[in-house]
């Protein structure tokens, strides 16, 4: 039978961000396009529309990066899911270091535009572990965005995320050097040892290998 993997990528990013991953011949591959979030609406609504982007006839494996591997948690609410694999992301309320709680509580997501999203470029390629030139311009066309809508629904959504339930046939794959998501807060079945927030990207050969294994 087909077995099916859907990718989804992270806050910002697109499908280009899986370039260097490789996947078992076995497995249709396709990439789950995010959706425009309607006004204040909950992470389970959102999920719930955009697992109808899954047309599947066979076992459905959900692949996330950052966010996309808290939304894949999510969808996995709605949908029979055979496996989940996080890259660079978080399974658990209790996962978030406790700055997130900071900031939601001092209300630092609401400031404006122009001082919380059009100057973040210095913190965010710090953010990202970012390596090479190919990097760097991918980051740069991502920042180059100017409708924050979706980047705020976002943020406060990844802020006020809570889960406490661990599904099985999961597989979290995280850097040892993740910034956004320190990894001394996290409980991952598989570290890589010099890997950041970008690791998908250029710590993939050691990443495939796991994909090799588990998949």
């Amino acid at each position: 039978m087909q077995k099916h993997l859907y990718l989804i990528s992270g806050l910002g990013a697109d499908e280009r961000i899986f370039n260097n991953l490789r996947f078992p011949g076995n497995y249709q591959v396709h990439y789950l396009q995010w959706i425009t979030p309607l006004p204040d609406e909950p992470i389970s609504n959102y999920a719930a529309r955009m697992a109808q982007g899954i047309k599947a006839d066979g076992p459905i494996t959900l692949m996330g990066v950052s966010f996309g591997g808290i939304m894949s948690l999510e969808i996995a609410r709605h949908i029979p899911v055979e496996k989940n694999i996080l890259l660079s992301s978080i399974k658990l309320t209790a996962e978030k270091p406790p700055y997130y709680n900071w900031v939601r509580k001092l209300g630092l997501h609401k400031l404006p535009d122009q001082i919380l999203y059009q100057r973040r470029n210095v913190i965010v390629k710090r953010f990202l572990n970012i390596e090479t030139a190919a990097e760097r311009t991918l980051v740069n066309e991502y920042l180059a965005k100017r409708d924050y809508t979706y980047m705020r629904w976002a943020v406060n959504v990844i802020l006020h995320w809570e889960n406490e339930i661990v599904p099985d046939g999961l597989i979290h794959i995280h850097g040892a050097k993740d910034w956004p998501f320190p990894v001394k807060y996290l409980k991952p079945t598989h570290v890589i040892p010099d890997g950041g927030h970008f690791m998908v990207l250029n710590r993939a050969e050691e990443i495939n290998k796991i994909l090799a294994a588990n998949l």
